[in-house]
């Protein structure tokens, strides 16, 4: 047996892991997904007890996974990841335990809860860290302290402040900080489609939909560029990280288009570009079209159909571009022995499109995400068994619920440390304080106020995983513009929009710099490349804004027209001047780079 632990291994994200803690990884994460079919399908306990066991998992697997990049502490094994994974765990058993005492004395909090309180946030911090990165632990870092300090700010900064205990009650003991709304939604609908996507990936769905790509897009002028918006928006939209999917599609997109003679430069920004499209594309949206849904109070299919029509532009604008440049460097397609048959795509891998066409149905008919979800899964097992070269052997369903474990953590970590951003612009009224600077930068205008929020979303989404990304920018900034005379669902989409465009822009670019490993080029040109070729992609946040019609909403072409010519009080002429401008500015833009 012991010999058996020491020989295991296996490798996820370039990373081996092996002996006692690959075993506890392999078993932990397989073990979590299990704990999300399990909660949504046959619901037990209460909700926060699920939220800490659900917790408990997320930040054992990140010490288990996530170590120290150091070198100087990778020989501390223990101090670095089994004492914080252990501890971890405690932890969570400790949480469960006090609920009901808690309650019990009209939320009181004794030194035993406050030193477990105090503890569960430092491991929410660092585990975040670890898995995360810097920037979301530290902006949650400065919302509590915000919290606790935030009355000896000026005005009107300033609040009326909040005690420790209060906010550590808030924080960690009630529905409302950590384990509140958007906890619940990582632990059902995100939770079931990060391991709806693993299962198609095993299952080689993916591989399906790029071959696809390949058939009708590869011969065309630029063919295996346009091939990468196909496959990358498709399993960007799944993966909910530009930076994932580059790393996932760019081995196989980046190396094709230098191969027919792209720059590796502009590859690099293609892959970037496309995989971030993924992001704001339905019916997933990297899992972010339901916590819009939620927020706004809509039903997911109203989020579905807003979608629609921006990320078609979104394509369609650097299907054209990619076009253009293909052209004026002559560049052809990909060789006819390297497209694949249609007839054999079908016949071979033509069963794993059934999964993806029984969710968005079942979507399209009213049901709840859950059960859209989870009879996809159940449909892609079954399907999985009518060809033997994609049947899910016993090996590969537990490499799937392993993967599929492993997905869940990151993007419930981030849902975990955004309850505390949103737990504390409840307790302090922050977002109105966001709201009434922007309206006085913006002196009223719209415009300037979409310009500042856009620069704001930008900036607060760096590195962020789709999920974060939304939750940060729709709590702090949305409201600004929704005060301002915007649409709720228009100024949401804008605000996630240009957070999602922080992939691919200063000060971060963080899928440019994942694709300039694999393109082997100068990031700042592949950075440089991405910008200009997205610059009609920045162009249509604003368009949703000024004509809502775009997202499906019950606006007429008479309306919009009339509001645009006449309504003098809300900014009409920034309105006309925006758009006069933005068609001359498109000519010129594509006249000169391409």
């Amino acid at each position: 047996m012991k010999t058996t632990i020491q020989k295991f291994s296996f490798r996820y994200e370039n990373t081996e892991f092996s002996g006692l803690q690959g075993v506890l990884i392999y078993f932990l994460s397989s073990a979590l997904s299990i704990f999300v079919l399990t909660i949504n399908v046959f619901p037990f306990t209460d909700i926060l007890t699920r939220s800490a066991i659900f917790m408990g998992f997320l930040t054992v697997i990140t010490f288990l996974t996530k170590q120290l990049p150091s070198q100087k502490f990778k020989a501390k094994v223990f101090v670095w990841t089994w004492f914080p994974a252990t501890l971890s765990l405690l932890v969570s058993i400790c949480l469960i335990a006090s609920f009901d005492q808690i309650i019990a004395r009209n939320l009181e909090l004794t030194t035993t809860n406050v030193l477990v309180g105090i503890l569960t946030m430092i491991i929410v911090f660092e585990s975040g860290r670890r898995s995360l990165g810097f920037w979301l632990p530290a902006l949650c870092l400065i919302f509590v302290l915000y919290a606790l300090f935030g009355q000896l700010l000026p005005s009107p900064w300033g609040h009326f402040g909040v005690r420790f205990e209060r906010l550590l009650l808030r924080l960690v003991y009630t529905s409302e900080g950590l384990f509140g709304s958007v906890f619940q939604i990582a632990q059902s609908y995100i939770g079931l489609f990060v391991l709806f996507g693993a299962i198609l990936s095993a299952t080689g769905a993916t591989s399906a939909l790029t071959n696809m790509g390949i058939y009708f897009s590869g011969g065309l002028v630029g063919g295996p560029a346009k091939v990468a918006i196909f496959a990358s928006g498709f399993t960007g939209m799944i993966s909910g990280s530009a930076a994932a999917n580059v790393a996932t599609t760019g081995t196989l997109t980046i190396p094709m288009m230098k191969r027919v003679g792209f720059p590796s430069s502009f590859s690099g920004a293609v892959e970037a570009i496309a995989s971030t499209g993924g992001l704001i594309t339905p019916p997933i949206m990297g899992a972010a079209a339901f916590l819009m849904a939620e927020f706004l109070g809509v039903s997911y299919l109203t989020i579905l159909t807003a979608a629609i029509v921006p990320a078609c532009l979104y394509y369609a604008s650097l299907y054209f571009l990619i076009d253009l440049r293909a052209r004026k460097l002559g560049i052809g397609g990909l060789q006819k022995h390297e497209i694949p048959v249609l007839r054999d795509v079908i016949l071979k891998q033509g069963h794993l499109f059934i999964p993806i066409f029984v969710l968005i149905y079942f979507l399209l008919q009213g049901f709840t995400p859950i059960y859209a979800a989870i009879y996809g899964i159940v449909s892609s097992i079954f399907c999985s068994f009518i060809r033997e070269n994609s049947r899910l052997t016993p090996k590969k369903a537990l490499l799937c619920l392993m993967e599929g474990g492993l997905g869940i953590v990151t993007v419930g970590m981030a849902c975990l440390l955004a309850g505390i951003i949103v737990c504390v612009i409840s307790l302090t009224g922050v977002a109105q304080v966001f709201t009434s600077y922007i309206d006085v930068l913006s002196n009223g205008s719209l415009f300037l106020a979409l310009i500042y929020t856009a620069i704001a979303s930008i900036l607060l989404s760096c590195a962020l995983p789709a999920t974060a990304v939304y939750i940060v920018v729709a709590i702090t900034i949305a409201p600004a513009l929704i005060n301002l005379g915007a649409e709720p669902l228009a100024a949401h989409f804008f605000v996630f929009w240009f957070g999602v465009l922080s992939n691919i822009t200063p000060p971060v670019a963080i899928a440019c710099f994942t694709a300039a490993g694999i393109a082997r080029a100068p990031v700042g040109e592949i950075a440089t490349n991405a910008i200009k070729m997205a610059v009609p992609a920045l162009t249509i946040p604003f368009l949703l804004i000024y004509t809502p019609i775009f997202l499906g909403l019950a606006w007429s072409i008479e309306q919009f027209s009339l509001n645009l010519l006449f309504d003098s009080k809300k900014h009409s002429s920034s309105q006309f001047i925006y758009l006069r401008s933005l068609l001359i500015w498109k000519q010129r833009f594509v006249e000169h780079f391409f």
